[in-house]
């Protein structure tokens, strides 16, 4: 499966922005996704930030460093933020030393992966993260997918996890600090001209008793 998804990306990598970010929808996911970062982390403090799976560098301006396991993706992000040190690496073994990163942060990794390797990850990260430092990551929502009878298909954006999972797994390494949701409403359904102007309402309910029926959560750990 690993070999899959970086054939996939690597394929992908020179058409990614334009094709996942340009469009009404994936700007209004990037609005969402953006609050939670400038919510938990400054711009203006990156030098021991990792941005985990970094893609193109959609979110590098929070970070100092970067890790992608495409190496095409590497070339881009390289191209568009010359002055950060950005590796190609495999997320469950990272070539960093103990402690690293005050904070780490990935954004559409965890969602193609599976339980086990979700556990070795935050594992890996939970060595590289200092005390108290956070790791901020969204995944699907798997009581949305319950409620409307997702079959997994294929590896591409499969996964999903549940508040209750999800502290099962990390209760020796990390504490849940916040979690919030995004795209509650069905974005692809709603006419592109309207879009932009659901964004306020869908942050509302993202972040509301119902947010862990989003269609994709953000979470955020502390290191113990």
């Amino acid at each position: 499966m690993k070999a899959e998804i970086i054939r996939y990306y690597d394929s992908l990598a020179r058409i990614y922005d334009k094709d996942r970010f340009s469009n009404s929808y994936g700007k209004y996911i990037h609005s969402q996704e953006l609050k939670v970062l400038n919510k938990y982390l400054s711009k203006k403090k990156i030098d021991k930030n990792l941005d985990l799976a970094c893609g193109t560098g959609r979110f590098l301006d929070f970070a100092k460093y970067g890790a992608d396991i495409s190496l095409e993706m590497i070339k881009l992000s390289r191209d568009k933020f010359p002055s950060k040190i950005i590796v190609h690496g495999d997320a469950e073994e990272l070539r960093f030393e103990d402690k690293s990163f005050e904070n780490v942060y990935s954004f559409h990794l965890l969602m193609h992966l599976d339980l086990e390797t979700l556990t070795r990850i935050q594992k890996e990260v939970s060595r590289i993260c200092k005390a108290n430092g956070l790791f901020i990551f969204d995944i699907p929502s798997e009581k949305r997918r319950r409620l409307f009878g997702f079959k997994r298909t294929s590896w591409h954006g499969g996964y999903q996890i549940s508040y209750d999972e999800l502290k099962g797994i990390i209760n020796n390494d990390w504490e849940i600090v916040d979690y919030h949701g995004v795209a509650f409403f069905p974005i692809h359904r709603i006419p592109k001209k309207f879009r932009k102007l659901f964004i306020p309402l869908d942050t509302i309910f993202c972040n509301s008793i119902f947010k862990e029926y989003s269609s994709h959560l953000i979470f955020i750990l502390k290191k113990k």
